[in-house]
C-alpha cells in the first residue's frame, strides 16, 4: 500500500466513559441509543469546525484537523454539547477528549499513521469525563484562544511514549466561574443535585455516631468510664432557607450582572429592564426584563416573536450548527424552563428566550435578548448554553 507525503495534522480522539458498564446495566438497545447520540453530535461538530471524521466505533471517535485552533475549539464545543445532551435527555454522555499535533501520513484507505495519533489516544485515556487534554505541541501550534482557559498539568509519562509530554487542560471561560459549593452525587456519571442538606446531615450523623462508638469501645469492655459525660443529642438537621427572587439583581449571577445597568424606564409591560454590555465582548449586548406574571411575560414574548414571519413555532434549532427556529427549552427531563427563538438580523446573531417563574419563589418571569455580531452564532451558543439555565433563578 503506497503512502502519501506526510504533513502536520492535529488529531482529536473522544471516548465515552463507562460505556461498557452502561451496556451491561441497561442493555444493548440503550447503549446503541447513547452511541447514536454521541455520533450525531460528533458529526455535526466536526463539520462545523472543518474537521474530517476518520473513524467512529460505537463509543470512540477519531477526527483529524489541518488547524490546531479548530481542533481545540471543536473539542470544547463537543464537551458543551455532550453535557447539554446528557442533561436534556437524562443520559450518561460523559466523554474524555485528547488532542495532539504532529506529522502523519495518510494511507490509501483513509487511515493515518504517526506518533501524534498514539499521544492523542493516551491523552484521551488520561482525560476525565468532561475534560479536554492537549499536548504542548498542539498548544504551541494554536496559541492561546480567546474565550478559553489553559490549565498547566505539567509533564506526564504516557504508556509506550518514551519521553514525558507537557500537557494542558482546556476549557471554556464560562466553566471557570466559582462553583456553587453544593453536594453532588454521581450516579452512573450523571450529576444529581438537590441532595445537599439531606446528604450533609446523613454524613454528619454517621461521623458523630462513629465518634461515640469509638469512645464507648475504648473505655474498657464497653463500660462507661467514670465521670464520663453522656453524649449530647444531635440537633435536628434543618433545610437551608431558599433565597427569594425579588429583582433582576437577585436572579442574574454576579459574574455577569456586573456588566448590567438598570434602565430608568422599563420595557413595555415590564417592571424592570437592564441593559448589559460584557467587558469580554461575548455577547456584544444583552438585555433582560422582569415581568409581573407569566401572562405579561408571554405577551411580551409573543410580541417579539410575532415580528419574525420567517420563523414558525416548534421548528428549527438554536445551536452552533443550525440558527433559526423556535422551541421549548428545558432544565432537564420533565422540567420546562421557558421558550426560545433565534434568527439572523443582518450580520447579528440574535437569541430571545423566556425563563418562567412557574410559582417558584426562587424564580422570576423574565425575557432576555442577546445579540452577537459577525454572524457568530456558535459563539453566542457557547455563551447561551450555561447561562440560560441560571439567569432567572436566585441563589
Amino acid at each position: 500500500m503506497t503512502q502519501a507525503a506526510s504533513s502536520v495534522r492535529t488529531f482529536l480522539i473522544a471516548d465515552i466513559r463507562g460505556y461498557s458498564r452502561y451496556t451491561e446495566e441497561y442493555g444493548d438497545e440503550a447503549a446503541a441509543a447513547l452511541a447514536a447520540k454521541f455520533e450525531e453530535i460528533v458529526n455535526e461538530d466536526v463539520e462545523a469546525h472543518d474537521g474530517q471524521l476518520v473513524e467512529i466505533r460505537g463509543d470512540e471517535a477519531l477526527v483529524v484537523f489541518t488547524s490546531a485552533r479548530q481542533a481545540i475549539r471543536a473539542a470544547v464545543d463537543l464537551q458543551a454539547q455532550f453535557q447539554e445532551a446528557a442533561a436534556d435527555l437524562d443520559i450518561p454522555l460523559r466523554v474524555g477528549i485528547g488532542i495532539d499535533s504532529g506529522e502523519a501520513v495518510q494511507l490509501e484507505d483513509g487511515t493515518f499513521r504517526g506518533a501524534a495519533l498514539n499521544i492523542a489516544a493516551r491523552l484521551c485515556g488520561r482525560a476525565q469525563a468532561g475534560e479536554v487534554l492537549i499536548s504542548d505541541s498542539t498548544s504551541r501550534l494554536a496559541g492561546r484562544l480567546g474565550g478559553l482557559h489553559y490549565s498547566d498539568k505539567g509533564r506526564v509519562r504516557l504508556k509506550n511514549i518514551p519521553d514525558p509530554i507537557h500537557i494542558f487542560k482546556v476549557y471554556s471561560e464560562l466553566d471557570a466561574r466559582p462553583s456553587s459549593n453544593r453536594w453532588v452525587v454521581m450516579i452512573f456519571g450523571k450529576e444529581r443535585p438537590g441532595l445537599s442538606w439531606r446528604l450533609g446531615a446523613i454524613v454528619a450523623l454517621i461521623a458523630a455516631a462513629t465518634a461515640v462508638g469509638v469512645v464507648y469501645l475504648t473505655a474498657g469492655e464497653g463500660a462507661e468510664p467514670s465521670g464520663a459525660a453522656s453524649p449530647q443529642p444531635l440537633p435536628a438537621p434543618t433545610q437551608p432557607a431558599e433565597v427569594e427572587a425579588t429583582d433582576l439583581a437577585s436572579v442574574v449571577p454576579p459574574a455577569i450582572w456586573k456588566d448590567c445597568r438598570v434602565q430608568p424606564v422599563a420595557g413595555a409591560r415590564a417592571d424592570e429592564t437592564a441593559a448589559c454590555v460584557p467587558a469580554n465582548g461575548m455577547p456584544d449586548r444583552w438585555e433582560i426584563s422582569r415581568y409581573p406574571d407569566g401572562q405579561a411575560l408571554l405577551a411580551a414574548y409573543r410580541s417579539d416573536f410575532g415580528r419574525r414571519a420567517d420563523i414558525h413555532s416548534n421548528t428549527g434549532a438554536c445551536n452552533g450548527f443550525t440558527w433559526g427556529g423556535e422551541n421549548v427549552w428545558n432544565h432537564g427531563p420533565g422540567k420546562p424552563g421557558g421558550r426560545v427563538f433565534c434568527y439572523f438580523d443582518g450580520n447579528d446573531a440574535v437569541v430571545v428566550w423566556t425563563h418562567e417563574r412557574r410559582d417558584q419563589p426562587t424564580h422570576l418571569d423574565i425575557l432576555v435578548t442577546a445579540r452577537e455580531g459577525g454572524l457568530d452564532h456558535p459563539g453566542l451558543t457557547r455563551w447561551w448554553r450555561p447561562w440560560h439555565h441560571v439567569i432567572g433563578k436566585a441563589g
